[in-house]
């Protein structure tokens, strides 16, 4: 295993959004590599079964609760003390941004302030990795995907 991917042996990680699609493969390649995990996330969608597929509730420790939440987030995270923070946790749907903008600002940008300020009052937590999506980026309707150094501006509620 290189030496990188090892630093999360016996880490404590927070991961938001496990229940989602990539926050599932997320805790399964955490748990490989060897790392404490509790999620927190809303249930899952009835269409996203990968998370029951997975049987990750009977892997990590998985609290049902919502970033929008900061008391319960806060209190969560006071428990499990992380060490390292993935945050995925968002509304994940650019029609749903559309049709429910107040719902997705107050979930992906108020969810993330959330986190932050939870980081902020828990010197224990080293790292964030905090995802998003490429909506942040200009439109130029390029073929490839978007870079971390391209130009930001998106127009997306999402």
């Amino acid at each position: 295993m290189p030496k990188a991917l090892a630093t999360f042996n016996g880490k404590r990680v927070l991961l938001t959004g496990d229940t989602g699609f990539k926050g599932s493969w997320l805790a399964l390649w955490l748990l490989e590599l060897g790392a404490d995990v509790v999620g927190y996330a809303l249930p899952p969608e009835a269409h996203q079964r990968l998370f029951s597929d997975l049987k990750l509730d009977q892997k990590i420790h998985h609290i049902y609760g919502d970033v929008r939440d900061l008391a319960y987030l806060s209190q969560v995270t006071n428990d499990f003390k992380p060490e390292f923070v993935f945050h995925l946790a968002a509304q994940p749907l650019v029609r749903t941004s559309y049709e429910s903008p107040v719902l997705t600002f107050d979930t992906n940008v108020m969810g993330t302030v959330n986190l932050l300020e939870v980081m902020r009052l828990n010197p224990e937590i080293k790292v964030l990795i905090n995802v998003t999506s490429d909506k942040c980026y200009k439109n130029h309707e390029w073929l490839w995907g978007y870079r971390e150094n391209d130009e930001l501006g998106g127009h997306d509620p999402y």
